[in-house]
Order: structure tokens, then sequence, then C-alpha cells
């Protein structure tokens, strides 16, 4: 809070002065201030972001239709706040907060506007309700960390009209949320030609703003100062509509893992060439043009159901990005995680119901080291977090001799599936974190809309959790300092990882 208080008048100034300056005015130095805590304030949030803490950034609701805000506290002794607007953020006026929470521990907000903001002391992550008569999906909260200039995605279901005041059709909607400087926003198709006059948008620090794709094509987000974006597609309105590939939109990278699920890689160079791994052994190479995605399932990681031979790592010499697509049950996307931003305690927000197999109910994890993962519930008597499953993270198909094999990601899977490195989901699973020894990306779903226990809500109170139903969704972490793995080359050339035994005794180890 006391960092915030310092910047609050400063950032107070940004929107005004920027503009003045640009229509031909001058700085004053409030502004010149604004300007240097904005700045410092988005370096900040991207080396926390770097360092695998993107769930210890400043976070965002980029949409919701019932006002619920489901997420997990990731350390103890935390203090979340929730602020109803930017401009509220700014003034220091919380919507609720503070809430002191345990490690684990989950909490569904309500009543929570569409562009609010959230803060935390140890890090908070969740999912936003989107909910429509039997229609929904979860809208995962932005990350500053993961803001961006400009980005490239692609957008493959049901946005392909452009008709914003007839939400009756199919359409995509891309929500975007500004940082602490004054901004402006345009969308472009992959080409670079503007979509339907969606330019020279002006934004305040922290506002919200709603962009409309028109085409199952490749669109370009790009801002004068950082901002942070979701998207999503509808169809079959109701008054609203079922919600098609709720995703979040993610900065470019050289360096991502996904399971590749009827997925496309993007970028927005020509000839860019991207090598990949499978968790099975499986390799290869392909190039990209702005344009012209390339089909994930081309890597023949065609696993259904987020299955961990399926999880592949790209190595781009540019940069791009992709995502996977829905399992064998959901509607939904996920965006391929940088590796630079995975972490080793990630929220797990969802009650999930032992329903169906993977493509219905489970939580999928990938990384690019051998390691273990634990998959932890949130105990609301003791206050304590109980283990339920432990899960191994290895490759399968893959002897490490060479540095480049060990570009194999590894994975594991908790769901009610037979594949390799699969472990059978034993009843349900309730809300909580999971934590591994090196860092991770995580995506959970789960399949029953109506297992909605009751759980704690804001000043004391309780509501009934969001509704879910077989969204398979990626979620994010943070990584304390007493927890990162220590990774480095040995004399061989191959990855080792540091572990240190309950004796003291200490050994390096294959990563």
């Amino acid at each position: 809070m006391a960092q915030k208080d310092n910047l609050q008048s400063a950032f107070e100034t940004i929107g005004t002065d920027v503009r003045g300056l640009l229509a031909g005015g001058s700085l004053t130095p409030d502004s010149v201030a604004g300007i240097a805590a904005g700045s410092t304030l988005g370096l900040q949030q991207g080396l926390l972001a770097a360092a695998g803490q993107p769930a210890l950034t400043v976070l965002a609701v980029g949409y919701t239709t019932s006002g619920k805000v489901q997420g997990v506290s990731l350390g103890a002794g935390n203090t979340v706040f929730v602020y109803a607007s930017g401009a509220d953020f700014l003034s220091d006026t919380p919507l609720y907060g503070p809430e002191f929470m345990n490690r684990g521990e989950p909490i569904c907000f309500t009543g929570v506007p569409v562009g609010a903001i959230i803060t935390s002391t140890q890090g908070f992550y969740g999912f936003a309700e989107q909910v429509d008569a039997a229609d929904e999906s979860p809208m995962p909260l932005l990350s500053y960390g993961l803001s961006f200039k400009e980005t490239f995605m692609y957008c493959f279901r049901n946005g392909q009209t452009y008709n914003p005041n007839n939400s009756a059709t199919n359409q995509g909607w891309i929500h975007v949320v500004n940082g602490p400087i004054a901004s402006t926003l345009k969308l472009t198709n992959g080409a670079g030609v503007t979509i339907q006059g969606q330019e020279n948008i002006e934004l305040e620090p922290w506002a919200y703003h709603r962009l409309h794709t028109s085409g199952n094509q490749e669109y370009i987000i790009s801002a004068t100062n950082p901002v942070m974006a979701c998207h999503s597609a509808q169809m079959d309105y109701n008054p609203i509509g079922r919600f098609y590939d709720s995703r979040l939109v993610m900065p470019l990278s050289n360096d991502l893992i996904s399971w590749p699920r009827n997925g496309d890689f993007s970028t927005p160079y020509n000839n860019v060439v991207t090598n990949y791994y499978v968790r099975d052994g499986a390799e290869g190479t392909f190039t990209t043009s702005a344009g012209s995605p390339t089909d994930m399932n081309s890597t023949g990681a065609t696993d259904t159901d987020y299955e961990p031979n399926g999880a592949t790592r790209t190595l781009t010499t540019g940069l791009g990005c992709w995502y996977s697509g829905a399992d064998s049950a959901g509607l939904e996307a996920s965006p391929a995680m940088p590796v630079s931003a995975m972490s080793q305690v990630v929220a797990q927000p969802l009650f999930i119901a032992d329903t169906g197999d993977g493509g219905d109910s489970g939580v999928a994890i990938a990384s690019p080291y051998v390691g273990e993962a634990k998959i932890w519930e949130y105990n609301t008597t003791t206050g304590l977090l109980d283990l339920a499953y432990t899960v191994p993270l290895q490759r399968s198909g893959v002897t490490v001799t060479t540095p480049e094999d060990q570009y194999h990601p590894t994975a594991g899977l908790v769901a009610n599936e037979t594949s390799s490195g699969s472990i059978t989901l034993n009843g349900a699973l309730l809300a909580g974190i999971v934590t591994a020894d090196v860092p991770i990306t995580v995506v959970v779903q789960n399949g029953t809309p109506t297992y909605i226990p009751t759980i704690r809500s804001q000043n004391g109170t309780t509501t009934t959790a969001i509704v879910t139903q077989d969204d398979e969704t990626l979620t994010l972490g943070w990584t304390p300092a007493h927890l990162k793995a220590e990774i480095t080359t040995g004399t061989d050339g191959l990855l080792y990882k540091r572990k240190i035994a309950p004796t003291g005794i200490e050994t390096w180890e294959l990563a």
C-alpha cells in the first residue's frame, strides 16, 4: 500500500497531461513524475512476470456477467484488495478489503464490475464468472505482468461478425484494460489493416475498453503504452450467448509450452522458424509467416484431453504465440504459456467434480524440467492445506544425452485417464494450490456446473462458487524466494537441478 500511496497523486495527472503534450502543450512537474511513476511500475510488473510472479502483479477483471470473481491466496498472511475501477484504484478507494487470507484459501467476491483492479501482497489468482442461463465459461484474470504494447493473436471460432450494436450475432470480443499510463489503442488484422475504424482509442490509466473482431483471423492489438487483454467469442444468443474461446491474450514470446489441441501458431513476421519438442520424443521444425498460421496438430501431438504426452514446447527464432483449442468435451482455448513467466506455486481456484474423463474434469501440469508437483486442497476447518495428489513430471520416450533432449517438456495429469503420466481423479477436488519443485504451467477444469459449494466471500459473508463446465482454463501463480528452483548447466552441457534432502545432503539431478 505504501508504494501505491506514493505514486497515487502522480498517476492522477497522467491522462490529461500526456494528451496535452501530444496536442502541443507542455509537461508539468506533476505529469513528469506521473509518467516516471507509471513507467517504473510497468518495469517492476514486467520484471515480476519474467521472474515467474504473474499472480503477484496488479490484476484486472477482463469480463464478467455476474460480478463474481473466484480466486485463491497464494501465500500466508496475504492481504487482498478489490477496487471497482481504475479510478478507485488510483484514489485508493477499495470496493472490498483488506481481506486477510491463508495460503491456498479460496474466496469468491460478488458485485465486482468489469475492469475492476485486484491487488495482493502474497499473490492471488482466479477467474471471473461468465454465465447466461445454461451457458457459462470462466474468464481468467488479467495480469499486468503479462501486458504488452503490441501482440498478435488468432481468433479461430465464432468471431466472424462485426456488429457491436446487435449481440444476437456471432462475434468476438477483445477486452482490454490499460496500464498505469494513458494510452492510445488500435486493432488491426494480421496484415495491419485497421478493423472497422477501431483506432485512436484513448484510454485513461487503468481504463477498460471492449474491441470487436470481424472474422476468424489473425489480429494485432497495439497501444502506445502497455495494456493487458483477454478474448471470448459468442454464439447462441440467449440473450448474451454461449462463451467460446475464453482465454488470456499473451505477449509474444520465443519459448512457449502448452498442449496443441486444434490450435495455431501465429507470428507478425515472415519466415519465422520454430523448433517444437513433444513430451513423447517427437520433434520437428515449421516455418510461419504473418497471415499464414501453422496448425499445431502438424506436430503430431493430437492427444486428447490435455494428456501428458501431448505437452509441447516451441522455441522460435523470432516471436510468436499459439493456443490450445478445445479438448474432447469443452469449447474453450488456453494460450501457450511463456516459460519465463511460469511459477512454482500456482492457483487452483475451482471445485472440481469427479465427472467424466480428462475432457471434463482434471488438472493438467507441464514444465520445461523434470520434477514433482503436489496438488493441495484448502481445509476450511483447520485453515491449512491437505495434500491431495503428488504428480511426477517426467518425459516419455526421451533419453537425455544432449542439451537438445532437454527441450522436450515434462508433464502429468490428474483426471480419469489411462494415458502415460496420468493419475486417476479419486473423488471431488477442492480449491487450493499446485506447488512444484520446478516452474510449471497448469490448466484446470470442472465438469459439473451444479457443483457450486458455499465459499467465503467479502466482509465475512458467503456465496456459491462460480459455475463452470469442462472449460479448460489456464491459471497463473508466483514463486516465493525460498521455493525457487536452482537449475544450472553442468560441464557436460546438460541442465541439472539442485536437490537438498531432509538430512541436508545436497545432490544435482538431471533436469
